[in-house]
């Protein structure tokens, strides 16, 4: 990416719908060509024309009574974003769906390009450090060159929320004004559900929440729609690791004792796949990144040792790694980029350091919910 062409953008209204609104007209020539390049991903690994495959995904999947149930504020933000950027709602919403997608073509036995998979550190607070956590977002490398930052602000806003995402996406990751931030590494071994809450409503779900306990109790009352790791934290609290399918939650620690966490892409407590096993005896291919157990004994070998304390520039280094790779390119062989890489200090003022691209060339700049730069 362009790095220079990166912006932070300001979406202050007093909705969700017209947020959306400003954020889809703002934004319409970018959302229309990262539709085309979606578009163009779907014939070129599934061989299907974009209209016959929506009507599938969308038909033979039902998320939409869970988003009316738990997020329907942020149903308006998408219908929003169709409305300002002048496109059809249901290539919007299937927009929401990144980490839907992978386990539907699976179950369909559809092709899909590659390249998904993300690699997460936190740290808990002590008494000489906030809590931190940060992550390495990795998407296939046709996602590059749209990445955005958006701060949402509006007077029906539980807090103001920064949210690293695309042009056309509710979001990938953030933290909200209260100091509650969260991280995601996808999970596709784990059981999933079409009825289930989709990854992108999780996220800003649980930021639209006031506190930690409530952003856990929201995570623990919905029905999720794909198995996802989850790293989040709030002001002074521990960094916690949740591997979430649609059946349960298991937080992941590296021991009770221990002052950090990271993760990669396969799981270590949550045991609930069986949808995987029965595809994976049937002889079905299914998604999954093979980089994922290298990419974990990198963040092992740097941070298992309690000695070693874990600093933003450790978090820094360990990000911008070409082994595993952690940091990765498309040169690599996997149809994957880092597409940003984003730490969080959950400090009295929260920071967001933002590497808009991969993070061993892009130059971090630190963002605060005061500033409107």
């Amino acid at each position: 990416m362009n790095t220079q062409a990166f912006k932070k953008i300001i979406l202050e209204a007093p909705t969700f719908r017209k947020r959306g609104q400003i954020h889809g007209e703002m934004l319409r020539g970018l959302i229309i060509e990262h539709q085309t390049r979606w578009e163009e991903d779907v014939v070129r690994s599934t061989g299907l024309h974009p209209d016959a495959y929506l009507d599938g995904l969308l038909n033979e999947t039902n998320f939409m009574p869970a988003i009316e149930r738990w997020t329907p504020f942020l149903l308006e933000e998408v219908r929003g974003m169709a409305e300002g950027a002048n496109i059809d709602f249901r290539y919007m919403f299937a927009r929401q769906l990144s980490d839907e997608e992978p386990w539907y073509r699976a179950e369909k036995k559809l092709p899909q390009t590659r390249g998904r998979g993300c690699s997460s550190i936190g740290r808990d607070a002590s008494d000489d450090d906030v809590t931190m956590i940060g992550q390495n977002m990795d998407t296939p490398t046709w996602y590059d060159g749209h990445q955005f930052l958006f701060h949402h602000k509006g007077p029906d806003l539980a807090a103001e929320v920064m949210s690293f995402s695309l042009a056309g996406k509710l979001n990938l990751c953030g933290m909200n004004s209260h100091g509650l931030a969260v991280c995601c590494n996808s999970l596709t071994q784990l059981d999933y559900s079409r009825n289930g809450l989709p990854e992108d409503f999780v996220v800003r779900g649980f930021l639209a929440q006031h506190s930690l306990k409530d952003g856990l109790a929201f995570m623990h009352d919905i029905e999720h729609a794909s198995g996802q790791n989850y790293t989040v934290a709030g002001k002074g609290s521990r960094a916690i690791n949740l591997e979430v399918s649609a059946k349960s939650i298991a937080e992941y620690q590296l021991s009770s004792e221990a002052d950090r966490v990271f993760h990669t892409n396969h799981p270590f407590r949550n045991t609930d796949h069986s949808i995987q096993t029965a595809q994976v005896a049937a002889g079905q291919a299914v998604p999954g990144s093979v980089s994922t157990k290298p990419r974990y004994q990198e963040l092992a070998a740097r941070f298992s040792d309690k000695a070693t304390p874990v600093t933003i520039e450790h978090m820094k280094a360990a990000f911008s790694s070409h082994k595993g790779p952690i940091c990765r390119h498309p040169d690599d062989g996997s149809n994957a980029i880092t597409l940003g890489c984003i730490i969080m200090e959950l400090g009295e003022k929260p920071l967001m350091h933002l590497a808009p691209g991969t993070p061993c060339t892009t130059p971090f700049k630190t963002y605060q919910f005061e500033e409107d730069g």
